[in-house]
């Protein structure tokens, strides 16, 4: 069974926590276009921005690479992973004074899986296409 559309219903639920927080944080502002100068709003819209600019394109490449592969193992591993890194990086955003770390652990482990997952695909695909 895959486990792709497991974590894709996983990140999905957290991608709707980060829109609801953005349109909180507008409402409450009375701002409905753009971040009104407010830097709450401009970190709630951050956080969302920074989760859609990496997260859809790496869950593409689990399911890709899932179902080259024919195994779940990697994938479970580094979308377990990733969630993991994801929340660490919001919760540094959140908190970007006493939890950069968890800012920057959350960035460069995201970074590493989905360098992992695109390589991994690219060796599936290699031998193939040669």
């Amino acid at each position: 069974m895959l486990v792709t559309p497991l974590f894709a219903a996983l990140f999905g639920v957290l991608y709707f926590i980060l829109s609801i927080n953005v349109v909180r944080f507008r409402l409450g502002q009375r701002v409905s276009l753009g971040n009104g100068d407010n830097q709450d709003i401009e970190k709630a819209i951050r956080i969302h921005a920074n989760f859609i600019e990496y997260v859809p394109l790496i869950l593409l490449l689990f399911y890709f690479y899932e179902v080259m592969s024919l195994s779940s193992s990697l994938v479970l591993f580094l979308a377990s992973t990733l969630f993991i890194a994801r929340v660490c990086h919001i919760i540094g955003m959140v908190n970007p004074t006493e939890l950069v770390l968890l800012r920057q652990v959350g960035a460069a482990v995201t970074f590493l899986v989905l360098v992992v997952i695109s390589c991994a695909l690219a060796l599936k695909y290699i031998p193939v296409s040669v």
